[in-house]
């Protein structure tokens, strides 16, 4: 058990405390977070950030509404590296076999130098700043309320973290513990998540960091292309900008176009409108180096789809179930053709490798995509033989 917190809330108390890695984890973001910016583009914002929009799959209306403390502002679109970290480390941790909680320690100097920063400086103090701020907004929202069909809404209210602590030694910072809310906790357990390049956090501005989380969410589909009005992103961006700025600055990121793994440009709609085009960037061919080969390797998770990475995950469930040695000569010869309601449709490479995969592992391999999150019921293969319905 993690160490009991001065003023802790009570069912906090008894979250087993996890340790984060110093290994390079991959980053990962929560998806409902790509879809709209729920942080402050500027420091000290004091105006409430609104969204209101009618979900396309489920056809209900969800809001968001965040608020901050007078004294500390909205937390910000960079403070909020500190939850992708903490995040990313507890997806890391449950692929790996493990069952960590909510309750995250770890050291500064592991989540600066994660996040490409130099430790040192006034580095301390903007962690601290950070803790402040996302401890304080407060966060109401309908979204992923409730399970299931809702006949009503419910809106759920909580703060990023729900409590933090510091260990200071000469005035220095030199641990951190963090309890995840709840509702970011419940969506990361699903694997509600999508891989983002490291090289994300080199992005300077604020604009184009949204832009960059909006994009990837965007551009997961088979064609990896999204277009856009230049009005509709200035909405779903919260700027407090007048809009004619904010296209000016949309407009410079297009000439500039240097995202990480992503082409920029802009076009018109039938209408006129200015609207940005995104496209995913082809995978670069491998280089020899191997500083060449860990960039290479942060491309490719980017061309990956959410089904793509719920079937990552997948695949990490049945290793630990199967053994690896299975995984390898059956499941990965399998490769993805989509998702229709609750019906997931693989190609395999043979009727026989089918024919293997069905009779063997589809009860399991069902149950795997339920544990991701994936409604799936029945799984039907196609190969050059007749199609297999499992």
């Amino acid at each position: 058990m993690g160490r009991k917190i001065e003023g802790g809330i009570k069912e906090h108390q008894d979250l087993k405390r996890f340790t984060a890695s110093p290994a390079d984890v991959t980053a990962k973001e929560q998806i409902d977070l790509m879809a709209r910016c729920w942080f402050s583009l500027t420091p000290g914002r004091s105006e409430p950030i609104e969204h209101q929009y009618v979900d396309g799959k489920t056809g209900v209306t969800e809001t968001v509404k965040i608020t901050g403390h007078p004294e500390h502002g909205i937390a910000t679109i960079y403070d909020q590296d500190l939850l992708i970290y903490a995040m990313s480390q507890w997806v890391e941790a449950k692929r790996l076999g493990f069952e960590p909680s909510r309750r995250i320690h770890f050291t500064p100097y592991q989540f600066l130098t994660w996040i490409n920063r130099e430790p040192g400086g006034g580095q301390y103090q903007r962690l601290k700043d950070a803790l402040q701020r996302l401890k304080m907004t407060s966060i109401q929202t309908t979204i992923r309320s409730e399970v299931g069909k809702r006949t009503r809404n419910r809106i759920r209210q909580f703060s990023w973290i729900s409590e933090w602590e510091i260990t200071e030694e000469q005035s220095e910072v030199r641990g951190v513990e963090v309890v995840l809310a709840e509702w970011l906790f419940e969506s990361i357990k699903d694997f509600h998540v999508l891989t983002l390049d490291k090289r994300y956090f080199e992005i300077p501005g604020s604009v184009e960091r949204w832009l960059y989380l909006y994009a990837r969410k965007a551009t997961g589909g088979p064609a990896g292309v999204w277009k856009e009005t230049f009005k509709s992103l200035y909405q779903k961006s919260a700027s407090q900008q007048a809009y004619k700025h904010y296209a000016s600055a949309l407009r410079k990121l297009v000439k500039k176009n240097d995202l990480p793994g992503l082409r920029l440009e802009q076009v018109s709609s039938a209408q006129g409108r200015d609207m940005l085009l995104m496209e995913r960037t082809e995978k670069r061919p491998v280089v020899e180096s191997k500083e060449a080969q860990v960039q290479e390797a942060q491309l490719t998770f980017l061309e990956r789809t959410p089904l793509e990475e719920s079937w990552e995950n997948v695949l990490e469930v049945m290793r630990r179930q199967i053994g690896a040695d299975q995984v390898k000569a059956w499941l990965e010869k399998l490769h993805l053709i989509s998702l229709e309601g609750e019906t997931l449709f693989l190609r395999a490479p043979s009727k026989f490798v089918a024919e293997w995969v069905e009779n063997n592992f589809r009860q399991k391999l069902t149950n795997a995509w339920q544990t991701v999150g994936q409604p799936v019921s029945s799984i039907r293969f196609e190969s050059k033989g007749p199609k297999l319905v499992a």
